[in-house]
């Protein structure tokens, strides 16, 4: 029986990433293999036997070296046929670098935060430790397969690194798309009700923005697109957490969007945004591939995307549109106003959501599967 190897540190947690994490141990189960899961931290229960370390809560560059000291003692130990790593250690057979790639998202920072930030962060040890396990994983001659989950980060991999084009390959992000169908077919008693529990005018078109750390993901770029819109029938739900909210809502304020935009903060109630949503924007600066894109073309919502948003490799004119210049004021515009001729209908939030059918998880995982061997 083969023996499979987790990495993936703080599995406890339940964001993208570990749940990618427990599909992909179960998917190798399903294939006959045995499953070990090395972490750190809090475990949740699982059929498989996870081993966990204790590592310090800070520094978080020493807590990134303790937990590749840990599985490098642990796989010299036990007999491991496959190591499948999906954080930053310096060994594994097979990556999934659902990250992105940390050179790449440093010089995205130019965009934003300007030289003196960027200059600062190459300085700062945990970008330096980061760097450093991640040239290590991508360089390693006993590699045999690096995952990415678009082209954009496998484009970003070749720029930055001396990594064997052959080992890399593209496995966009899977979505639970049967699983959604239930939400999706009621999405219209959705909206109703979403937008009575909110107080929101049913004739105005629902955009929405999901993400935290506004800054990355583009909020301001947004705002101020919105507020040139000469069409001011539309309102903003911002779900999502960021340190400097108040900020940001100063900002609408001052672009006159007041009575146009909602920040919500953090919400379970994703489904119910996407049943209340006509428009899904993601205009970040750096995205590998944002989850939500798929989530929201699985509920039939036209998505607006960043090209620096991995998951914009697949959108087409059907189902969403491409921000072709983030920096530009008009092509944000551009973007909002295609959107708002495309308002959710049941015949077009179908077509929209049978154009990523090909994307449900069960797929994904069966090209992750045979491509691992």
């Amino acid at each position: 029986m083969k023996h499979v190897v987790l990495l993936k540190s703080r599995a406890g947690n339940y964001g993208g990433l570990e749940k990618y994490a427990s599909r992909i141990a179960n998917a190798f189960h399903e294939r006959g293999a045995k499953v070990s899961i090395l972490t750190t931290g809090k475990t949740l229960q699982s059929e498989f036997p996870i081993y966990s370390t204790k590592t310090f809560s800070w520094p978080a560059f020493i807590r990134m070296e303790q937990f590749d000291h840990f599985t490098k003692n642990w796989i010299e130990k036990n007999q491991v046929d496959l190591v499948f790593g999906m954080d930053r250690n310096r060994f594994q057979t097979h990556i999934r670098a659902g990250n992105g790639v940390h050179a790449a998202f440093l010089k995205s920072r130019l965009l934003t935060e300007g030289k003196a930030k960027v200059f600062l962060c190459k300085m700062n040890p945990l970008h330096r430790k980061i760097l450093e396990l991640e040239k290590a994983a991508f360089e390693n001659p006993l590699l045999k397969k690096l995952f990415t989950n678009s082209h954009m980060v496998k484009k970003q991999i070749l720029e930055h690194y001396n990594t064997d084009p052959n080992k890399v390959q593209v496995i966009h992000n899977g979505v639970e798309w049967e699983e959604m169908h239930d939400d999706f077919n009621n999405w219209e008693d959705g909206k109703k009700l979403a937008l009575q529990e909110f107080g929101l005018n049913p004739e105005h078109f629902q955009f929405l923005f999901i993400g935290s750390g506004y800054l990355r993901k583009g909020l301001d770029r947004l705002l101020g697109g919105l507020s040139q819109l000469k069409q001011k029938d539309f309102h903003l739900s911002v779900i999502g957490k960021d340190n400097n909210v108040d900020l940001y809502r100063a900002k609408a304020v001052q672009l006159g969007l007041k009575d146009h935009v909602t920040f919500f903060g953090a919400s379970e109630k994703t489904r119910l945004f996407y049943q209340l949503a006509d428009s899904l924007i993601i205009p970040s600066f750096y995205d590998p591939f944002a989850n939500v894109t798929v989530e929201a073309l699985a509920m039939g919502l036209f998505v607006i995307s960043s090209k620096l948003n991995g998951g914009y490799e697949v959108i087409t004119p059907e189902n969403g549109t491409v921000i072709e210049d983030l920096l530009s004021t008009d092509a944000m515009v551009n973007a909002l106003e295609i959107a708002m001729n495309h308002k959710k209908t049941p015949l077009s939030s179908s077509s929209v959501r049978n154009s990523i059918k090909y994307l449900d998880f069960s797929n994904q995982m069966r090209t992750l599967m045979d491509s691992c061997g």
